[in-house]
């Protein structure tokens, strides 16, 4: 359900315009930053690429830049760091103002540093969008509302992330505990 109605209520269109989505590994082309978070919402002024882009937690990155939102960031995003490369996805998201923001294993392959400036980004839009957070790297989605967890395609478990944790036979307490000593 989006707003209390079924999606198969919404035509394909208006279905994809309620839905934004960051994955492990998305596509950069080779042109400004402006233009990659710009992609797919053609209408943004540079005023929205901005506000998306201090959303996503990108401004102390491009206020380093001569050239700002003008920067080019290469082919498939070569001149930016996996870090900047999934805020500029998470910006190009934001700025499409959706209902729903799906995150597909968006932090699994980031360093630990560039994990929690996503982890940050993610708290900061709480509230704010529903989030639907797919993630392995279980430290990703303590701060979640609701924790589903799966095995088989079939939820085993289900809870609010820090109660889960509280108990020592929960299924997300044994993985968690595996996931940090790693």
């Amino acid at each position: 359900l989006i707003d209390g109605k079924s999606i198969e209520s919404y035509d394909t269109e208006s279905l994809r315009r309620r839905i934004g989505l960051v994955l492990q590994d998305n596509v950069l082309f080779n042109t400004t930053i402006a233009d990659n978070v710009r992609y797919g919402t053609f209408d943004a002024t540079d005023d929205d690429v901005i506000d998306a882009a201090q959303r996503a937690s990108l401004q102390p990155f491009i206020g380093k830049l001569s050239k700002g939102i003008q920067t080019m960031v290469g082919e498939r995003g070569l001149m930016v760091s996996g870090g900047e490369k999934q805020r500029i996805a998470i910006a190009r998201s934001i700025i499409k103002r959706p209902d729903v923001l799906i995150f597909d294993e968006a932090t699994s392959a980031l360093d630990n540093e560039s994990e929690a400036s996503i982890k940050q980004v993610l708290d900061n839009l709480k509230g704010k969008v529903t989030m639907l957070i797919i993630a392995h790297r279980l430290s990703t989605l303590v701060n979640a509302d609701r924790l589903l967890v799966l095995d088989g395609g079939k939820i085993i478990e289900e809870g609010v992330p820090k109660i889960l944790l509280e108990d020592k036979n929960s299924y997300f307490y044994r993985m968690y505990s595996i996931d940090e000593r790693e």
